[in-house]
């Protein structure tokens, strides 16, 4: 997906936008969300399924987290039991 270059970054994303803002599949920024990795708001309209947006800034904090660390340090699923 093309961004245009000068228009503001939207705060909040669609899973759909924010997977390729990342470069992550929908999928991981959902196993990411309910780890309690990102910030997710659930916005519904009265009598709607609403929709789950992603709030950009968390997602950037997320990723700064790990930039330059060693891959030993980088673990992402550490509710699940090692195999």
């Amino acid at each position: 997906m093309a961004y245009k270059t000068n228009a503001t970054p939207r705060r909040w994303l669609t899973f759909q936008t924010a997977s390729p803002y990342v470069g992550v599949s929908v999928r991981t920024l959902q196993n990411w969300e309910k780890a309690g990795y990102l910030r997710v708001a659930n916005v519904a309209p009265m009598g709607t399924r609403g929709r789950r947006l992603i709030d950009r800034e968390a997602l950037d904090k997320f990723i700064e987290g790990y930039v330059g660390a060693p891959p030993s340090k980088i673990v992402m699923n550490e509710g699940r039991a090692a195999r």
